[in-house]
């Protein structure tokens, strides 16, 4: 009985040391250790996460008058729930903003006629009354324009005191339409998914500001659906007469932010951020843009909070600051006032929308890099993390004989049991981390794309998935953690991550120039070939190189990290040459299967005039940059003739948030062009020289020769 028993515990322990230690690969292993993952994994709940999204906007509403004489009430919610998770310093500021609040209290949609019936109340539907309509009560015939977002389309129509009817946003039907042509409103049914989603309003807003002698007007946003009845009237020659009815004050303009802090221990000068937009407007109440990403890191932090007091992660040497604020304008305000804090930050983590069941949307859940012209340790960090929480969510077909089932279940009792849909993609702009970077602070985003009820009447909690928030929550706080509580040995696990990823990348890289070379079909482009294949390596290492120190800032000193670094720098710089005679033996062969006879690249006249020549940004009047949004913008374009309107379009649009803060460094018009073509795809001199051009004659870019 006896050695039965001992037999038996054996077994057991085997049982348990095979399943634990099954995920043994390397996408089983992070930053952090297996019990670290395992306490955060326990402890992260993506039900509080959507309890709290239906504390903030249990559904969109309109909101009351009196939030804008105090406070909102998304701000106290997060203030409420920071406090009584143990978060420290939590306080709601609030910063003056230029313009007026506005905020309807009164809003129907009648037609009267062919038939009598209400069409929209905001009541119903909050946001179906476009933003800044002017209070009143009108009552009008509709003409439809068709799209209404051009000229032509309103050709032989007389809009003068009438409705306008269009699938253009409302600003451009208010344009053309009211400002231009006389009409009293417009109606627009501009939407992402018209066929998918016929029921769904957008979320639209006009100009208060009208032109002088003009009044702004009013705007609704209608469903597909609704507008396509409307239009069915009219197609059969039936008259369409609505009355709108808006009452709306207005109110200083304000832009509110939540703060709160869990403090570092004191052996660090350094301070981390955690991000996501609590408003986008006051209006518009997105359940998952972006109440979402505030309910995920305030739940992060209540895990850490506990975690540490706990033992099971170690306490911060950082301070970790998060700020839910009105979406990039409360950024920068913040940031702006607390100049002492931002030259602490050393990382942001910025969540935007992360709390869509993935598979209903049919969806990823993104992790988007900063850009080639932001370097950073933060990428390589937070996909490893993610990357491992995501292979933890599969059911691998060779760990079977450990049972058909996820390797280690991350899934909430009330929620989803779908895979974890992930992707590492590209920086993607339009949201906070941009700020951040703007302001010199890395910061890479998670957001959830895409999303089938973006900014529409249908972003309500329904959509969320309790599964998704633990999961979101799971990564943000390991990221997190790792961040916060960095030494040398984290630091040396970041750079080796970033080294190992780098190689990946810088594979990547080799892979696109032989392509070039292997496509080429004309021998006497084949050059041109090698010259964009080359380019293309030289940028990777470049950026990788830059990349390893910049995980120097995570040593216990940055400046002895930076001396231990420079060793895996100069590796980086060996592979490179290694992978160049690589593309050269390649060109080579490609040369001789030809018949082409091989050559030295040299610049061409065109190649050393833009080397000479350095393209500056400029900075308009209020601090706009010229023609890309200041004192050029739209008015500039419309003055530009077909052919430099065109030169505009040359310049593939993936490109320009780029080329934007190219200009800021005082870069030749031939390193912009080798940057965009390392970083993208090979991009014609011609083409980007002309497009600078034409920005030159808009005031957006003053171009010198040397």
């Amino acid at each position: 009985m006896k050695r039965l028993l001992q037999l038996a515990l054996v077994v057991g322990f085997c049982s348990i040391t095979f399943r634990a230690g099954v995920a043994q690969e390397r996408e089983d292993r992070t930053l952090l250790s297996w019990e670290q993952m395992r306490a955060i994994i326990n402890e992260a709940s993506g039900e509080r996460a959507l309890h709290h999204v239906l504390e903030l906007v249990p559904y969109p509403r309109v909101r009351p008058l009196t939030e804008y004489e105090l406070t909102f009430r998304e701000s106290e919610v997060m203030a409420k729930f920071a406090r009584e998770y143990g978060y420290s310093n939590v306080e709601i500021e609030s910063f003056p903003s230029q313009g007026r609040l506005w905020q309807p209290i009164q809003g129907e949609l009648w037609m009267v006629e062919p038939e009598a019936r209400k069409l929209c109340d905001i009541y119903d539907v909050a946001v179906s009354l476009a933003a800044n309509s002017e209070s009143g009560e009108f009552q009008a015939e509709v003409v439809d324009v068709g799209s209404g977002s051009r000229g032509e389309d309103f050709a032989g129509k007389d809009v003068q005191g009438k409705i306008v009817l269009g699938s253009a946003g409302a600003g451009t039907l208010q344009r053309l339409g009211m400002f231009e042509r006389g009409a009293v409103g417009v109606l627009s049914y501009s939407s992402l998914r018209p066929d998918s989603y016929p029921d769904q309003i957008s979320s639209q807003s006009i100009t208060a500001n009208a032109p002088e002698g003009k009044k702004a007007g009013f705007g609704w946003s209608l469903s597909p659906r609704v507008a396509r009845e409307m239009i069915s009237f009219l197609s059969r020659g039936q008259k369409v007469v609505l009355r709108s009815v808006i009452k709306a004050e207005t109110f200083p303009g304000e832009l509110e932010t939540v703060h709160a802090t869990i403090p570092g221990d004191g052996s660090s000068d350094q301070d981390v951020m955690v991000s996501a937009h609590l408003y986008e407007g006051y209006i518009k109440q997105g359940a998952n843009d972006d109440n979402s990403g505030c309910a995920l890191t305030l739940e992060m932090g209540r895990a850490y909070i506990r975690l540490v007091k706990e033992g099971k992660l170690p306490p911060p040497k950082r301070t970790i600051h998060f700020l839910w604020v009105p979406e990039i304008s409360g950024t920068n305000a913040w940031l702006n006032k607390h100049k002492d804090i931002k030259k602490r930050i050393i990382a942001d983590l910025n969540f935007d929308m992360e709390g869509l069941r993935l598979s209903t949307s049919a969806s990823f859940w993104v992790l988007h890099r900063t850009p080639d012209t932001f370097p950073t340790f933060l990428n390589d960090l937070s996909a490893s993390i993610l990357e491992f929480v995501a292979n933890l969510m599969r059911e691998r077909v060779r760990y079977r004989a450990n049972g058909y089932r996820f390797t280690l279940p991350v899934v909430s009792p009330n929620g989803s049991q779908d895979p974890f849909y992930i992707m590492i993609d590209k920086h993607y702009g339009a949201s906070d981390h941009v700020v951040y970077m703007q302001h010199g602070i890395p910061s890479v985003m998670f957001i959830t794309w895409p999303d089938m009820w973006y900014h529409s009447s249908q972003d309500t909690p329904d959509k969320l998935d309790p599964t998704q928030f633990k999961r979101a929550a799971v990564v943000g706080t390991a990221a997190m953690s790792a961040i916060a509580s960095a030494g040398d040995e984290m630091a040396m696990k970041v750079a080796a991550e970033s080294m190992a990823r780098g190689a990946e990348r810088m594979g990547v890289a080799e892979r696109k120039g032989l392509s070039y070379l292997a496509d080429e079909t004309d021998d006497a482009a084949l050059l041109q070939a090698y010259k964009e294949a080359r380019n293309t390596l030289r940028h990777a290492a470049e950026v990788e190189k830059a990349v390893i120190r910049s995980a120097a800032v995570l040593f216990n000193s940055p400046a002895d990290g930076q001396k231990k670094l420079a060793s895996l720098v100069a590796v980086v710089e060996k592979r490179a040459s290694a992978l160049q005679g690589e593309v050269d033996a390649f060109y080579q062969l490609c040369a001789e299967q030809k018949n082409a006879r091989t050559m030295r690249p040299e610049l061409t006249a065109a190649e050393k005039e833009a080397a000479r020549t350095i393209a500056e940004r400029v900075v308009g009047p209020g601090g706009g940059f010229g023609g890309f949004g200041g004192r050029g913008g739209t008015a500039g374009r419309a003055r530009l003739s077909e052919v430099e309107q065109e030169a505009l379009r040359k310049v593939p649009q993936h490109m320009t948030a780029e080329l934007n803060i190219l200009l800021g460094q005082k870069k030749s018009i031939l390193e912009i062009r080798d940057f965009l073509s390392g970083e993208f795809e090979p991009l014609d001199l011609a083409y980007l020289t002309k497009y600078l051009t034409v920005m030159a004659k808009m005031g957006g870019v003053r171009l010198v020769t040397k």
